[in-house]
């Protein structure tokens, strides 16, 4: 069955057409695209016409794709700068009405279950660890989404409102960020990770961490790629690769005193990603360590992978009740 999903996100639209089966996930083709959907919407409120100029005829090359591939079902989600945009209607319209792709808007929640279902398929292919216990983090533009999982419980989906593009346009000024840029940056980004603690407490009564840091996602998957300074990004080799956190830290250092300019020369750093790269870094570095975590596990696979999985999920689940009923019938006659 071959199955397509979009991940339509605030600074990035990711494209995954696969084929699935019970036990096979064999990817046909796949495409991610930079077109910053978000860009200015914390300010303004809505989505500019120039980002969604930008962003409608990708999508409209996405299509293009599912179709020449013979997908036979397509899911696109929407995720932050969609949930808050004013204008989020307009620009679903125009995609319908250019693309022919209907988009579905989902909640922290639900980006936090699919980025879930997706990781945890990545970790079992490699045969790596799996999410028994575990903090899995993905830092998007507008938001992060953090996913704790114990054994034995359910896990508890967390949704914070802050993302890379959004702090970089709200408190990176300077380039290089000043001092007081980074400790603005910061003490904002620690204040919305208590968030994360209130929020576990009313769920779990046991206060121990989950053993395994997971980090999905552009940012996550970038630092990777620049901590083993790649010329050409490969996602085998980001798929349960180890972070660690003096790495981060070095990383971190040399971004915050690095121009946009000399960012463009760092090999690993994705072209499109330099302006925000170190916001998103100061998010992975500071859940690293409110949670004492010295290493994270990087998943190439999150939310677009989610989306296909989920979709095949929901597709063989029709099938069966179809195939059931069919045979009610005809035990009836």
């Amino acid at each position: 069955m071959i199955l397509a999903g979009i991940d339509i996100g605030t600074n990035t639209l990711r494209l995954l057409i696969a084929e699935i089966g019970e036990d096979t996930f064999h990817e046909r083709y796949s495409d991610t695209t930079i077109t910053r959907l978000g860009q200015d919407l914390e300010r303004t409120g809505e989505l500019t016409i120039e980002a969604m100029e930008r962003s409608i005829p990708v999508l409209a090359g996405f299509a293009g794709k599912v179709r020449e591939h013979s997908a036979v079902m397509l899911s696109a989600v929407g995720t932050s700068a969609l949930r808050k945009a004013g204008n989020r209607e307009a620009f679903i319209r125009g995609v319908r009405e250019t693309a022919g792709i209907d988009i579905t808007v989902i909640n922290g929640e639900e980006e936090a279950r699919l980025t879930l279902l997706g990781v945890g398929r990545a970790l079992r292919r490699i045969g790596g660890d799996d999410l028994e216990s575990a903090l899995v983090m993905d830092i998007g533009g507008g938001s992060t989404e953090v996913i704790k999982t114990r054994h034995g419980s359910a896990p508890v989906e967390m949704s914070i409102p802050i993302g890379a593009v959004y702090l970089t346009e709200r408190f990176i000024r300077q380039d290089p960020p000043t001092s007081e840029d980074m400790a603005l940056l910061r003490q904002a980004v620690r204040d919305k990770i208590r968030s994360l603690d209130n929020a576990d407490q009313d769920a779990h009564a046991e206060t121990s961490l989950p053993g395994l840091c997971v980090g999905t996602a552009g940012t996550s998957t970038t630092l990777a790629a620049m901590d083993q300074e790649m010329n050409v990004y490969d996602p085998e080799k980001i798929n349960g690769y180890t972070l660690g956190r003096a790495s981060l830290d070095r990383i971190v250092e040399h971004l915050t005193t690095s121009t946009l300019a000399e960012r463009r020369e760092i090999r690993g750093l994705e072209k499109g990603r330099e302006d925000i790269i170190l916001a998103g870094a100061v998010v992975a570095q500071e859940i690293m360590g409110r949670y004492e975590y010295n290493e994270m596990i990087v998943s190439d696979w999150g939310l677009r992978e989610g989306i296909v999985l989920d979709l095949y999920e929901q597709m063989t689940a029709k099938h069966h009740i179809s195939h059931k009923d069919t045979k009610a019938r005809r035990n009836a006659l």
